[in-house]
């Protein structure tokens, strides 16, 4: 498990960006660029080429009035 730093975007080995935007004592909060789709993701691992993964995400959701649709 990393420690990544609040305001730097990481690329997700699926190939999406997520923006840190917080944290809490259970995870990391995290912003998926394309939708604003909000998580937290729990277990952060860094690939070498710098690609992020997590074991499993609580709490997801779009930010109110941010629906993609």
């Amino acid at each position: 498990m990393i420690e990544l730093q609040i305001g730097q975007v990481y690329t997700n080995r699926n190939g999406a960006q997520y923006k840190v935007i917080g944290t809490t004592i259970a995870g990391t909060i995290m912003q998926r660029i394309s939708d604003n789709w909000t998580l937290v993701a729990h277990g952060i691992v860094q690939y070498p080429g710098g690609t992020i993964e997590w074991d499993f995400s609580t709490h997801g959701r779009w930010p109110e009035g941010d629906l993609p649709w």
